[in-house]
């Protein structure tokens, strides 16, 4: 728990830990299957949060996530216009500011959580 506070990498990560430690560590009998369990486990929480995201914000899951695997990829923050493309239905001039950079705060939360800074 101590790695947990201390790593700036692994703070936005914590509450899913801390939720896999008391909820599937338990569980495990076999010490030598934790490492396996914890990136299934990983995984399921990352399709989890993707499909929150595209749910909330009413996203084409499609390409949303090609949308962030490039952003992966390049490091460039996607421009507002391409995230309101994702969108099932295009908002007005005047809410497309405010709805892209919330869903780009999403994305790179996201990104922050599951991608960076842990291999799993």
């Amino acid at each position: 728990m101590d790695l947990l506070s201390g790593d700036i990498e692994l703070r936005s990560k914590r509450e899913l830990i801390e939720k896999f430690i008391k909820e599937n560590l338990p569980q495990i009998d076999d010490d030598d299957s934790i490492i396996e369990e914890f990136e299934k486990y990983w995984q399921e929480q990352k399709v989890l949060a993707l499909a929150k995201i595209c749910e909330d914000e009413q996203l084409d899951r499609q390409q949303f996530t090609a949308l962030i695997d490039t952003y992966i990829f390049s490091g460039q923050e996607p421009l507002r216009e391409d995230v309101i493309k994702c969108l099932a239905e295009r908002p007005s001039i005047l809410q497309a500011r405010r709805i892209g950079e919330k869903i780009i705060g999403r994305m790179k939360d996201y990104v922050q959580v599951f991608v960076r800074g842990l291999v799993a």
